[in-house]
């Protein structure tokens, strides 16, 4: 592998990693028709990791050259390592310093959301999630509790902005995830291929999840709002089922990956019934 001493925060070397601490510019650069759209970071040896055992291209890895903990074995030949002194940490990520390595991985061709759901069986579906912290940690919910595909909508923001697979601990390379061009066809899509469209709602006038009846072979899509207004009006009406997390306390509503959590376990507990 080649590895290089970065002295100089304007190296070219290291163009792709500046400004990690500006999240809007750094998602701006990321999206589609942004100058980095052909790749996306990871950060953190075991999520890096995962991200190689996956199948995952590995292009370029920053190191802190102060780290004293030796490179793990599993990084690719075919790397180029950057050994980064303290100017050109702090023009990466506003820090003097770095605990762990940051690589830069080739984007996987997105997955087609008419041929993803074809083959699954549970389906989680995001509305306007635009919090990276609040995806992530909904992927790792997905992963646990057997979901077979994320859908998002354009608005919710990218399963592989550095932020989302970092707090899913590299589950976002586990969980299948797939852009739905348009939403509202989408929905439509969903139902004519069999899916139970369910909606999650504080409302009260939705079903207990408790009470939720299911098949073992029905395919269900799950589906989650934003993270202030919920599921917009249009999109409840379009969903087969609405239900309800019972609170206490006078707890109005979840977080949006903690409820989807909850959904989906009820989900694999009516199947089981």
């Amino acid at each position: 592998m080649n590895s290089y001493n970065i002295t100089d925060p304007n190296d070219p070397l290291i163009r792709d990693f500046l400004s990690l601490n500006n999240h809007q510019k750094r998602q701006e650069r990321e999206r589609p028709g942004g100058d980095m759209d052909k790749s996306f970071l990871a950060e953190g040896d075991q999520v890096i990791e995962r991200a190689i055992k996956t199948g995952h291209d590995l292009l370029t890895l920053v190191v802190d050259a102060s780290r004293k903990k030796p490179l793990p074995t599993w990084i690719p030949k075919t790397a180029t390592i950057l050994f980064c002194g303290e100017p050109v940490i702090l023009a990466i990520s506003g820090r003097s310093s770095i605990r762990d390595p940051i690589g830069s991985f080739v984007r996987p061709t997105p997955l087609k959301f008419s041929d993803a759901i074809k083959s699954a069986n549970t389906v989680v579906v995001t509305e306007n999630v635009t919090n990276p912290t609040n995806m992530g940690a909904l992927f790792r919910n997905a992963s646990a509790l057997d979901a077979d595909l994320v859908c998002i909508d354009s608005a919710s923001c990218d399963p592989l902005y550095r932020r989302s697979v970092r707090v899913s601990m590299g589950q976002v390379f586990k969980t299948n995830h797939a852009r739905i061009p348009d939403f509202e066809k989408g929905l439509d899509e969903l139902e004519s291929s069999g899916f139970l469209r369910v909606g999650l709602t504080p409302d009260s006038s939705a079903n207990d999840i408790s009470e939720m009846e299911l098949d073992e072979d029905t395919p269900v899509a799950l589906l989650v709002g934003a993270e202030q207004t919920g599921l917009t009006t249009a999109t409840l009406k379009k969903c087969d089922y609405r239900f309800r997390i019972p609170m206490s306390k006078d707890v109005d509503s979840l977080n949006v990956a903690t409820a989807m959590a909850v959904a989906l376990h009820a989900t694999r507990e009516a199947r089981r019934r």
